[in-house]
């Protein structure tokens, strides 16, 4: 199977064969301190960015989920590759901001500033990080990253473009994560 199809066969199993762990049920929405749980833990990651000519790019990585700051405070580290040898390292701090009653999340990529200033919350059944508006070649646009079809193995996350008075572009960079077990093997 060429890699293009072999990703979005993932995608699709992911989505067809995923139950999510969290219903709207009020007796099994985490609470609000809760939300981002699911994402404690060592994940391998089967990835795709999109490519100018909005043909997908393939990759693969890994992201190690912990807390720090005394437990108030979610670290992802993520590391991944791309088939034609470019990728990323950086780390998402996630913090839940009680004021505001949403998560406060920033993006640290290796050797590049800090993009802060993403609100996350959930919405019906998945979590979503809202970013501050970007502009590209396309004009202005907001940045969505959603966590959804979540169970205790695996979830899949997809970063959407929103824009202004125009089109949203989904996918434009996406993930499928499953949980290693405690010898670093996928479940």
């Amino acid at each position: 199977m060429k890699p293009v199809l072999k990703t979005i066969g993932i995608f699709a199993a992911a989505t067809i064969l995923s139950v999510p762990a969290f219903s709207d049920d009020a007796q099994t929405l985490p609470s609000p301190t809760d939300q981002y749980d699911f994402l404690l833990g060592d994940w391998d990651l089967e990835a795709a960015t999109m490519q100018p000519d909005q043909s997908l790019m393939p990759g693969s990585g890994v992201m190690n989920v912990y807390t720090i700051h005394e437990g108030q405070t979610l670290q992802a580290d993520m590391r991944i590759e791309f088939e034609n040898g470019t990728g990323f390292t950086g780390s998402a701090m996630r913090t839940y901001d009680t004021a505001n009653e949403n998560w406060a999340v920033s993006w640290v990529p290796a050797g590049a500033q800090t993009n802060a200033g993403g609100v996350a919350i959930w919405q019906d059944g998945r979590m979503v990080e809202t970013w501050p508006s970007s502009r590209d070649q396309f004009g202005a646009f907001e940045t969505t990253l959603t966590f959804s079809d979540i169970t205790e193995d695996r979830f899949v996350v997809s970063q959407d473009h929103h824009y202004i008075n125009g089109p949203t572009i989904e996918g434009v960079w996406r993930y499928v994560a499953t949980r290693q077990d405690d010898n670093g093997v996928e479940n």
